[in-house]
């Protein structure tokens, strides 16, 4: 595998409810290599195999809690153990981390699923996303397969595509405004320009290309969650609430 080839799908599958126990973890004050050794050590998901859990470990606290800022991380723990905040928002804002932090989650969604969709395809041939994966990022049409199996598994939950045979059935797919949201104040976090955010193909990873997610942003503008304005290549797009509260806000 190349070096530059970073991915999880070797041995994804829907992981919400893990990522939920681990920001319980880190709510309770927990480190990431505290929260580590209780995966590892203490086992709270059933796992047999020792060396299976400490790359699971690995692999969760890499992405989810390493993967975070410190501030970032307590606004995503809240989110991702609060009781009212939807489920379906929290895959979606899961599905986004993991194209972010997953090579592969990415390639996938951006290069294959995106513009299929956005063309009005109903489907995508198995083997062609299978060879495209093999040609561009070198691995084995065996473990490509694998792979694109797991992937389906994320995105079958999620509602955006699922296996059907030797296809991949694309489904009409409109995220949450709460996921968009959170992505958005997510990014405003990470210090993004206005520009940059509008242009981010972060958004690209919920299948919203920049004219949906215009109509979000006016949406959003109007509701006061957001200040939010374009002329030609002018834009403007800052919060109007405390990036802490956006739990708060997503719960209403």
């Amino acid at each position: 595998m190349p070096s530059n080839s970073k991915t999880h799908l070797n041995r994804a599958f829907d992981h919400l409810e893990n990522v939920i126990y681990i920001m319980a973890e880190v709510i309770k004050g927990r480190s990431a290599e505290e929260i580590k050794r209780h995966l590892v050590l203490d086992d709270p998901f059933r796992v047999s195999s020792g060396e299976y859990r400490r790359r699971l470990a690995s692999w969760l606290i890499g992405d989810y809690v390493k993967g975070f800022s410190p501030e970032a991380l307590k606004v995503f723990a809240r989110i991702m153990t609060s009781e009212t905040i939807e489920t379906q928002t929290k895959r979606e804002i899961l599905f986004w981390k993991n194209c972010e932090r997953d090579e592969l989650v990415r390639a996938i969604t951006l290069e294959q699923i995106f513009p299929a969709y956005h063309k009005g395809a109903a489907f995508l041939l198995r083997e062609d996303v299978i060879d495209c994966i093999v040609k561009e990022k070198g691995f084995t049409a065996y473990m490509s397969d694998k792979r694109v199996t797991n992937y389906l598994a994320i995105t079958s939950k999620l509602g955006m595509a699922n296996a059907n045979g030797r296809n991949i059935d694309l489904n009409y797919f409109r995220p949450n405004k709460k996921s968009v949201m959170a992505i958005l104040y997510f990014l405003f976090n990470s210090g993004l320009s206005s520009s940059k955010i509008l242009h981010s193909d972060d958004f690209k990873c919920l299948l919203l290309n920049e004219r949906d997610l215009v109509s979000y942003l006016v949406e959003m503008n109007a509701s006061g969650i957001i200040e939010f304005a374009m002329a030609g290549n002018i834009v403007r797009l800052e919060p109007k609430i405390d990036f802490e509260v956006l739990p708060n806000a997503l719960e209403e």
